[in-house]
């Protein structure tokens, strides 16, 4: 404009003063040449300034001032870049947010559910699509989570209580606090839902653990206690009765060596398998299982019980042959405790899906359904006198269970009252 405004002025004055032979024209080019020049170098400077901003910003990478487009290409490129990781980190966050077993509920302040992740509709015994949007007063069971929420808008902003909830066999403990306000000055409130009823369920377990273990040892040892209390309050007594006497103590202290034995077996396999996992080598299935009943064939002979086993003489498979046989051993001198005949069959096979079968058969009285749920857990005892007269720990199973899991596998029972059990155990194909 300014180099317009002068242009006009000479057009109409025609100054006197331009040399003899200068062109009016040439010095119109110039000035607007200057012109030209004055707005290339305030685009510079205002590049510059911009460049300088987002320098201060903590932004890298910038490109040079001088270039013409670079820097409008770069800005492009940046809030293209921005947007993908913004969507990337919302994308990350939804995944976190579901995976958490914890349930989450984010309420607004009219307690509308804003976000509702599966764990929280699972407990609330709803889809979490439809739980968005939806008021906390329209929820299943809503009652206790609306009192809970009207607590700690109008009291302390964090509350803990234990509320049932459609979803969960059990109270669940549930968690609220209020989040700053946002910038339109709304307060969020944010509940946590934890389930308690697999921490309840554990805790039932340790009590009956605690209990069986205080059990199974009171017996021997009132036993020791009541022999020893006799032997030592009569000096003179029969030669025979005293060694009945110390025969029944020495058994019954073996006895509980037994169960402290197989108790930190059990705990060895389980820590075991959880932080190292067991080594394993390709090994015969036929060879394990002729070692294992091998050990076994002087109780049987003893009980008048056969043994019968059969694999195929090719089968190879990565086993801990030691644990194997172990467990092996456990199920066959069960199936000999209780066997009305024989014979016991261990066996081995190949399954269609590729999985390796073991199995142990005996001819016994068989199991109850309510038993055969039970007959993996520590000290249970279908039999119960039997078992304890044999002077079993009460562990036998739960150890062949935790060897088979260590392997990856599972161990089960098939039977039914008169037909005999069938133990199997299960080892999913090796990895390739």
């Amino acid at each position: 404009m300014a180099a317009a405004a002068v242009l006009l002025v000479f057009l109409l004055v025609r100054p006197r003063f331009l040399p003899d032979g200068m062109d009016f024209w040439v010095l119109a080019l110039l000035l607007i040449g200057l012109q030209v020049l004055g707005l290339l170098v305030y685009q510079w400077r205002i590049r510059r300034h911009i460049q300088r901003l987002l320098q201060d910003a903590g932004l890298e990478n910038l490109p040079s001032a001088r270039s013409s487009d670079s820097l409008e290409t770069w800005t492009r490129r940046y809030v293209a870049s921005a947007a993908r990781e913004i969507a990337e980190d919302r994308d990350l966050f939804d995944a976190l947010f579901e995976l958490l077993q914890d349930g989450i509920l984010l309420l607004d302040a009219g307690n509308r559910i804003l976000r509702a992740n599966s764990a929280a509709a699972n407990m609330l015994g709803q889809p979490a699509a439809a739980l968005s949007g939806q008021s906390l007063a329209e929820t299943p069971g809503h009652e206790p989570l609306v009192a809970l929420a009207r607590e700690i808008r109008e009291g302390p902003p964090r509350r803990t209580g234990e509320i049932p909830l459609p979803g969960a066999s059990e109270p669940c403990r549930v968690s609220g606090a209020l989040l700053p306000p946002g910038p339109n000055g709304e307060t969020h409130l944010l509940f946590v839902l934890r389930d308690l009823t697999q921490l309840r369920r554990l805790e039932i377990a340790g009590e009956e653990y605690a209990t069986n273990v205080s059990h199974e040892l009171k017996t021997p040892l009132t036993l020791i206690l009541g022999y020893t209390e006799t032997l030592l309050s009569h000096s003179e007594m029969d030669v025979e009765f005293r060694e009945r006497s110390l025969r029944t103590i020495e058994r019954h202290a073996k006895r509980i060596i037994r169960i402290v034995d197989d108790l930190l077996r059990l705990a060895w396999l389980r820590n075991e398998a959880g932080l190292h996992g067991i080594p394993r080598a390709p090994v015969n299935v036929a060879t394990v299982l002729n070692d294992a009943t091998a050990t076994c064939r002087e109780w049987a002979r003893s009980a008048g019980i056969a043994i019968e086993t059969g694999a195929p003489p090719d089968l190879v498979w990565p086993l801990n042959s030691g644990l194997i046989e172990e467990a092996i051993v456990n199920l066959v001198k069960n199936a000999i405790l209780y066997a009305l005949e024989g014979p016991v069959e261990v066996r081995a096979r190949l399954l269609p899906d590729g999985s390796l079968e073991i199995s142990v058969t005996d001819r016994g009285p068989g199991l109850q359904p309510e038993d055969a749920q039970r007959i993996f857990d520590r000290f249970y005892r279908a039999d119960k006198s039997r078992s304890r007269a044999s002077g079993g720990s009460g562990l036998g199973l739960p150890i062949v269970q935790q060897i088979v899991e260590a392997h990856d596998g599972r161990a089960r029972v098939e039977t039914a009252p008169g037909a005999g059990c069938t133990f199997i155990l299960e080892f999913p194909p090796p990895p390739a």
